[in-house]
């Protein structure tokens, strides 16, 4: 049990530093740290509702719609009413939004690489291999 939660706090860590970086690094100091992050999964995905950012970045939908809105009138995207629900909202993403997701995908493929830059390849091999065993198994569990 105490090595689960010393493996957990070490992945939130890495996690908390590649935001940390990304956001010290990025070119765009007109955007929040959350903006930032919030058009790096909307350039991700091009078009999301607003529903699926609440859920899977775990943030109040209040919160989401407010930075969204001031996202639009930055001229990072825009929200228009979902065909088949028009209770619900769908972002899509301006080339704007798709040069942040770039920018972002750069940062954190370099602090990643930076990470790991002493790694044989075999032990690149089997760090991927225990990650990708463990997103199989929390997708199992989160079914």
């Amino acid at each position: 049990m105490e090595s689960s939660i010393s493996i957990y706090r070490s992945i939130r860590r890495l996690y908390r530093m590649s935001q940390k970086y990304s956001s010290a690094n990025m070119k765009h100091p007109d955007l929040t740290p959350a903006e930032f992050q919030l058009l790096r999964h909307i350039g991700f995905h091009r078009e999301v509702s607003q529903r699926h950012l609440a859920e899977d970045l775990n943030v109040d939908k209040a919160m989401i719609s407010r930075t969204l809105q001031k996202l639009e009138s930055k001229g990072y995207l825009i929200r228009r009413e979902d065909e088949a629900d028009a209770r619900s909202k769908k972002v899509l993403a301006l080339p704007p939004a798709e040069e942040i997701h770039l920018q972002g995908r750069g940062l954190s493929e370099r602090f990643f690489d930076s990470l790991t830059e002493e790694f044989s390849p075999e032990e690149l091999a089997l760090l991927e291999s225990l990650l990708e065993r463990m997103v199989k198994k929390g997708r199992e569990i989160c079914l």
